[in-house]
């Protein structure tokens, strides 16, 4: 599907590059990452770190890697990385040379591995519980198939973050429990089950209504393969925020369309056909997306 809406072509599937996942030039940088999903996520380990993770150890963020993770495209990442250091990615690099990007980018580059080898992947924002407890924090993973099956990657749990944030589950098959994606999480948000004040991004202060009424919108784009970063908002989502409430009619269409991606469509035709049913939710050409603080109208790619 493209930026404004346009229905997606007819062979596109899930193990396609879109416009966010195709490597352009750096087809080769894309072949030094591993195949299997768990040495992969080592691999990431070696030149790309969470920007709140580095701030959180204290190595903080170089000024000049500030805007890495409005990157947007695996393309501009690896050019990027490549610039600081052009060894292979398979070599540890030093903090400076580093990216300081989010769970975006992890998920982002993994399911471009996975799409150079005809697999299918696709991203999927939503919620984790194994980062703090009694929360659903927000998060993105990379949904992949395997042995006719769909699973959960969690691409930013290489073996350091693992044994920080002490998780024992096969990061190669997240369980399902552990994970609510953007749709499934609103639906038990609207059924009672979840309070919305225990969802959002908590490191940075933010939890209410508004932030997983966004992610709908999220989870529904990048299920049709489009693949916008976490802080892009268009449509409803542009009036979301923590100082407006959203309206009852606003969460009843969300719920609506919510209803339709859950369980999540099999293939890639099945979800943009459901999302053409749904004009108001696409994504746009611009966005208004957060960059150094304000929100700034960006293109989607």
């Amino acid at each position: 599907m493209t930026a404004d809406g346009g229905k997606a072509w007819p062979e596109m599937n899930f193990s396609q590059h879109t416009a966010w996942s195709d490597p352009g030039p750096f087809a080769d940088s894309l072949d030094e990452l591993p195949a299997d999903p768990g040495e992969l996520a080592d691999c990431l380990e070696n030149f790309l770190i969470h920007h709140a993770a580095a701030r959180s150890l204290n190595f903080g963020v170089p000024d000049y890697a500030e805007t890495d993770r409005n990157l947007r495209t695996v393309e501009r990442l690896f050019r990027t990385a490549k610039d600081r250091d052009d060894r292979p990615f398979s070599e540890h690099r030093q903090l400076p040379a580093y990216l300081y990007g989010s769970c975006h980018d992890f998920v982002l580059i993994a399911a471009s591995k996975f799409r150079s080898l005809g697999i299918d992947a696709r991203l999927r924002v939503g919620f984790v519980d194994y980062f703090r407890k009694d929360r659903w924090e927000d998060h993105w993973l990379c949904e992949y198939r395997k042995d006719g099956e769909w699973r959960l990657l969690d691409a930013q749990l290489g073996m350091r973050a693992r044994q920080g944030h002490g998780v024992e589950f096969d990061i190669t098959n997240v369980p399902r429990s552990r994970f609510k994606s953007g749709c499934e999480l609103w639906l038990a948000i609207r059924r009672g089950e979840i309070d919305p004040q225990k969802c959002g991004l908590f490191y940075a202060g933010i939890s209410g209504h508004w932030f997983p009424a966004s992610n709908v919108l999220k989870d529904v784009a990048t299920l049709a393969a489009i693949e916008p970063l976490p802080w892009d908002y268009w449509g409803p989502a542009r009036d979301f925020s923590r100082d407006q409430a959203v309206s009852e009619q606003a969460q009843a269409q969300l719920e609506q369309m919510a209803r339709c991606f859950v369980p999540a469509p099999a293939s890639l035709q099945e979800a943009s056909s459901i999302l053409d049913g749904f004009q108001w939710a696409k994504p746009t050409e611009t966005v208004l997306s957060f960059v150094d603080g304000e929100l700034c109208e960006r293109p989607l790619i």
